[in-house]
C-alpha cells in the first residue's frame, strides 16, 4: 500500500504543476480538485484519514469558490470551515492529524480575502503545517509537492511583494 500512496502523490503532484501552467482560473480550479482527489487517495492508502478527508474537503471548498469566483460568500465560508472541524473530530488521532485541518481552514480563508500577500504569507504557513504531517504519515511525495508549493509561495512573495515594493519606493522618491 505504501507505493500505491507514493503513486497518487506522484501522480497528484504532477496534475498540481499541470494546474499552475494554466492562466484561467477556472481552468487551474479544475486540475486542482482532481490533484486533492489524487492526493485524498495517496493519504488513504497511508491510513492517514485527517489528510484524506481535508483533501477532500479541499475539493469541495475549490469547487464552491469555482461557482462563485471571486465573490464568495462568507456563509460559504464558515459552511466549509464547520464541515473541516467535524471530520477533523471524526478522524481525531492525536495532535498530529490537526494540523491538516488547521492547514486547510487557514488556507481556505486565505483563498476567501482578496489580499494576495496575506494568501501567499498564509500559504506559507500551511505548508509549514504539511511538512511535518507528511513526515509523520511518510507521505513522501506530498512533502516534495508540499516544498514545491512552500517555495513558489516564498519567490512570488519576493517577487509581488518585496520586489516590486522596492521598486514602488523608488518611483515615489523620484
Amino acid at each position: 500500500m505504501f507505493y500505491v500512496a507514493q503513486l497518487f502523490g506522484i501522480i497528484a503532484l504532477i496534475v498540481l504543476m499541470i494546474s499552475f501552467q494554466n492562466n484561467k482560473k477556472e481552468t487551474l480550479l479544475k486540475y486542482q480538485i482532481f490533484s486533492s482527489l489524487l492526493f485524498a487517495l495517496q493519504y488513504l492508502f497511508l491510513n492517514a484519514i485527517s489528510g484524506c478527508l481535508m483533501n477532500i474537503m479541499t475539493m469541495v471548498r475549490n469547487i464552491i469558490y469555482k461557482k462563485f469566483n471571486d465573490r464568495i460568500p462568507i456563509k460559504y465560508l464558515i459552511l466549509v470551515i464547520i464541515c473541516m472541524i467535524i471530520l477533523s473530530a471524526f478522524s481525531y488521532n492525536g495532535l498530529i492529524s490537526l494540523l491538516p485541518t488547521l492547514a486547510v481552514i487557514l488556507y481556505s480563508i486565505a483563498l476567501w480575502q482578496k489580499n494576495l500577500t496575506i494568501t501567499r504569507i498564509i500559504e506559507i504557513i500551511s505548508c509549514s503545517l504539511f511538512i511535518i504531517y507528511n513526515i509523520k504519515v511518510l507521505a513522501i511525495s506530498g512533502l516534495v509537492s508540499t516544498f514545491i508549493e512552500m517555495f513558489s509561495a516564498i519567490i512570488a512573495i519576493y517577487k509581488f511583494d518585496i520586489k516590486k515594493s522596492k521598486t514602488d519606493t523608488r518611483k515615489f522618491k523620484n
